[in-house]
């Protein structure tokens, strides 16, 4: 059982470094990446935990290649993998923790995007499961009261960093309450450990805190504004469940929802069905719920799936009696299609072979996102068009933080619009007030112009610059020479914006 255990972390986190180093970050890690490059007690978007990993972790190394910055996470998933079979293990026995495991390598999701990519994911499912491990251990009747305040200490770390996470942490933790407050284990309570794990996790999540009293809460403020109710639509209900279950596999997504069904109906005897239950409900109800009046993204209710595969993985031992070779040509056959299915997205990546055979696949390909554009540099430095001194300016966010990552920080970047996320703070807009910017925008957003118009005296257009893949022309990046920049009170991201930026150097 611990050779099959290590195999399929040990070849998983093999298969995420080789893809890794096969393509280049998304628009959230170049993004990511270089707004790690200035540590700080927060960020806009999320705590700042994952920041923080990047950060120091390119200060070790000296390099931002993406194989190298994304190897912690793919670390963290190696453990987080461990922890979910340990954690199953211990529940409902070795078998049911072998095929939770499985499950999880094989939700794509899981096995991609939490485990690889530069997010706040990885982070936060490695901390709730130790937050989880270590309570269970700590609850072990037999346990003597010195070491259950240390098994406490551990979950209160866990619940700590993975608040430092994401705000999504809040799930997990209000999950161990509520088992808790359950009338088997309320006399824990009356005991120092969860108390001393509840004030370790809130002296970590201080910092988060302090950024933002003094940043306005605006962290807090765009989180929570995301998933605010507008308008009932059963469509886009339906549309997002249907997302989930693709990022999950459909096959996936169904059993976990019907062993997560099966633990709440059944008023589950066993403390462990109650203790995942609590755990995954939360999420998996709530952005279920929200997608019919706002758009929810796929990835959001994961932290909720997570806390299902113990579940899952005890029904498919359970199964797995009378139906073997049923359970183990599913599992092959949903290897085989996720690895079919990575392995040409990566290959589209890299070549763009698809182009050839699919009509119209160029301006729709999703893959056009993992382009390295670090080429950029020597592009524009052999036009001229980085003298010493040079300033760069983006209408997006999206586009700041992929030049931002190209130019390695050696120039800056400016974002130019009402959402800068991060780029409120990177750099005080005021301090270029009255210089000229070199103006990048990708072409697909062709609106540039009139957003970038408000913020400069006048525009003058420059020759357009092509990004190749495989020696074909996939994006092209407009440019213009902006003269005179300025923060004007009505435009957008202005006076708001240039505030935001002082207050934020201010605390850097």
């Amino acid at each position: 059982m611990t050779r099959s255990v290590g195999l399929i972390i040990g070849l998983g986190a093999a298969l995420r470094l080789i893809l890794a180093a096969s393509v280049g970050f998304g628009q959230d890690e170049t993004y990511s990446v270089a707004v790690a490059r200035q540590l700080a007690f927060g960020y806009f978007d999320h705590p700042p935990l994952h920041l923080w990993i990047v950060g120091v972790w390119v200060r070790l190394t000296g390099h931002e290649d993406p194989w190298l910055v994304r190897a912690p996470f793919i670390a963290l998933f190696a453990v987080s993998s461990a922890l979910l079979y340990r954690l199953t293990a211990y529940a409902y026995g070795r078998r049911a923790g072998l095929w939770a495991l499985l499950a999880l390598n094989l939700a794509p999701v899981f096995t991609l995007s939490s485990a690889s990519w530069v997010l706040p994911d990885g982070p936060l499912m490695c901390s709730a499961l130790t937050m989880v491990w270590s309570a269970t251990r700590a609850l072990e009747p037999a346990r003597s009261a010195a070491s259950a305040r240390r098994w406490w200490l551990l979950a209160g770390l866990g619940a700590g960093l993975a608040l430092l996470s994401k705000y999504l942490a809040v799930f997990p933790i209000l999950g161990l309450l509520l088992y808790l407050l359950g009338a088997r284990q309320r006399r824990v309570l009356a005991t120092p450990g969860p108390w001393l794990a509840a004030l370790l996790a809130a002296a970590l999540f201080a910092p988060d805190l302090v950024w933002n009293a003094t940043h306005g809460w605006v962290s807090f403020a765009f989180q929570g504004a995301r998933a605010l109710p507008s308008r009932f639509s059963a469509g886009r209900g339906v549309a997002g469940l249907a997302a989930q279950c693709a990022y999950l596999l459909p096959w996936i997504a169904i059993a976990l929802a019907a062993a997560v069904w099966s633990a709440v109906a059944r008023r589950p005897r066993n403390p462990a069905d109650r203790l995942f239950a609590l755990c995954a409900i939360g999420p998996i109800v709530l952005f279920a719920a929200a997608g019919f009046w706002t758009t929810v993204l796929p990835h959001w209710p994961a932290i909720g799936w997570l806390f299902a595969f113990p579940l899952l993985g005890a029904w498919l031992a359970g199964y797995e009696a009378q139906h073997a070779l049923a359970l183990r040509w599913c599992a092959t056959l949903s290897a085989g299609l996720l690895g079919a299915l990575l392995g040409c997205a990566a290959l589209q990546a890299r070549t763009g072979w698809l182009d050839r055979y699919v009509a119209g696949f160029p301006d729709r390909d999703p893959t056009v996102e993992l382009l390295d554009w670090r080429v950029l540099e020597a592009q524009l430095a052999q036009r001229g068009l980085l003298p010493a001194g040079s300033v760069i300016a983006a209408v997006s966010w999206i586009d700041a933080g992929r030049l931002d990552y190209a130019l390695g920080g050696r120039v800056p970047v400016l974002c130019l619009s009402d959402d800068p996320r991060e780029y409120a703070f990177l750099h005080d807009t005021q301090k270029f007030k009255g210089r000229d910017a070199l103006l990048i925008a990708n072409a697909r957003r062709t609106d540039w112009r009139q957003r970038a118009a408000p913020y400069f005296q006048r525009i003058e257009p420059l020759p357009s610059l092509q990004l190749l893949r495989a020696g074909e022309p996939v994006v092209t990046l407009m440019l213009a020479r902006g003269i005179r920049l300025s923060t004007p009170t009505g435009a957008p991201g202005g006076s708001e914006r240039a505030g935001a930026a002082q207050v934020g150097m201010g605390l850097r």
